[in-house]
């Protein structure tokens, strides 16, 4: 990797081969394609030296990998971490899915044996633990929040009101979890900042969340793809505030 550079106010980026580097190292670690690895390691590091304010927020961690790359993206970027991560994660898997979730969702969840069920997504917090210790990271980098989203929101926002977030990453799967962080995050979302939503192509309720909030919202977000539709994602922008750009 190149010298990491310090965090000076200037706009810095990492180059392609600082991003391919970084999303080798946690592939074992993550689910998401290589395409929407790239896009967050890149959006966490230019959501930093644009100056958003706030920390970085995951809903959804599984073994860690995306969190992992957001840290190890900044310490490339800056030889350090400058904005810490907050990984929030039952711990347990996926809830049930409804209705409203979509028949594949269902049927998804019903195949145990499937090579892509990944024990319903279940990691355990000492595997993600290990992966941070294993990186280096030190508790000053990063917060682990274990428990069902709905039960550990409120302490979250709470404690992240002074603060606000930067970057928000939603992997959540389901409408319910989706639209609960949504509804419960995104007001702590800093202006121009960035959410990232893993499951909007993936599944119907993630899609049907998305858009119940944004309707609810008067804030005309506008839905962005990611490469290869390996994800969406939107910037927290009232109005447009140029005609050549949104």
């Amino acid at each position: 990797m190149d010298a990491p550079r310090e965090a000076t106010g200037k706009r810095v980026s990492l180059s392609a081969s600082e991003v391919d580097q970084i999303a080798c190292a946690v592939r074992e670690l993550t689910m998401v394609p290589h395409s929407a690895l790239r896009f967050t390691i890149e959006r966490a590091v230019d959501t930093i030296s644009s100056e958003i304010p706030g920390v970085i927020v995951e809903c959804g961690v599984w073994r860690g990998g995306c969190s992992i790359a957001m840290l190890e993206a900044q310490r490339a970027a800056y030889g350090r971490v400058v904005r810490p991560v907050y990984m929030l994660d039952s711990f347990r898997g996926l809830p049930p899915a409804t209705i409203r979730d979509g028949l594949l969702a269902i049927k998804w969840q019903r195949s145990v044996d499937a090579p892509d069920y990944y024990d319903n997504c279940r990691a355990s917090q000492v595997e993600l633990q290990t992966a941070l210790d294993e990186f280096g990271f030190t508790r000053e980098d990063y917060r682990i929040v274990a428990g069902w989203f709905a039960d550990t929101l409120p302490a979250v926002v709470a404690e992240l009101q002074s603060q606000g977030i930067a970057l928000l990453r939603l992997d959540a799967d389901w409408y319910e979890p989706t639209l609960t962080c949504l509804e419960q995050l995104v007001p702590l979302v800093s202006k121009a900042g960035l959410v990232l939503l893993d499951d909007y192509y993936a599944w119907d309720g993630c899609a049907r969340a998305v858009h119940e909030f944004a309707s609810r919202s008067d804030v005309p977000y506008r839905i962005r793809s990611i490469p290869d539709f390996a994800g969406a994602y939107f910037f927290k922008k009232s109005f447009r505030d140029a005609t050549d750009k949104v």
